[in-house]
């Protein structure tokens, strides 16, 4: 057996029973003379220190996982209209027309710029990659996916019909 190990063993054996022993408190120091106070002109020159702010404005969610973000932006490309009629909400456009009795029925409308435009079941209309479900006598039906904030998708219908004919009222 060596000999350093043993002493090292007995020595922090023998030190865990004693009672700790006070050490000597320190004198009391001299008053400390009072300084002049600084001269404003002092202060100003000295820089005040600045405060970091972090702000998560516009950044991604560390917390999130990357595929899962782009899985998503995958999903949204998918569902998003190339046509001239994906620039449009469905809310503004205009439903002008509708062509009953063919095989395929066919609805106009018109579009915010002037521009008419023919929708048949199945095509792509909207910001939010609408369908035309159904084109029927007077409407024209349009089935949407609305992303809510938690992620979730609900399917909505929207029907834009033809403006209601009035006559006017005339007096003779």
């Amino acid at each position: 057996m060596r000999p350093l190990p043993a002493i090292l063993l007995l020595a922090a054996l023998g030190a865990c029973g004693r009672p700790a022993v006070p050490r000597p408190a320190a004198a009391p120091a001299a008053a400390p003379v009072a300084a002049p106070a600084p001269a404003p002109a002092a202060a100003a020159e000295t820089p005040a220190e600045q405060q970091w702010v972090y702000s998560s404005v516009g950044k991604r969610d560390p917390f999130r996982s990357y595929l899962a973000d782009a899985a998503g932006a995958a999903a949204t490309l998918v569902t998003r209209c190339g046509t001239p009629l994906g620039r449009f909400e469905v809310e503004q456009l205009k439903l002008v027309a509708v062509v009953t009795g063919l095989e395929d029925p066919v609805g106009m409308v018109e579009a915010p710029n002037g521009v008419g435009y023919a929708l048949r079941r199945g095509a792509c209309v909207g910001k939010n990659g609408g369908v035309v479900a159904a084109v029927r006598s007077g409407e024209v039906i349009i089935s949407e996916w609305a992303v809510r904030a938690d992620g979730s998708r609900d399917a909505t219908q929207t029907v834009l019909r033809l403006p209601s004919e009035r006559t006017p009222y005339v007096e003779e």
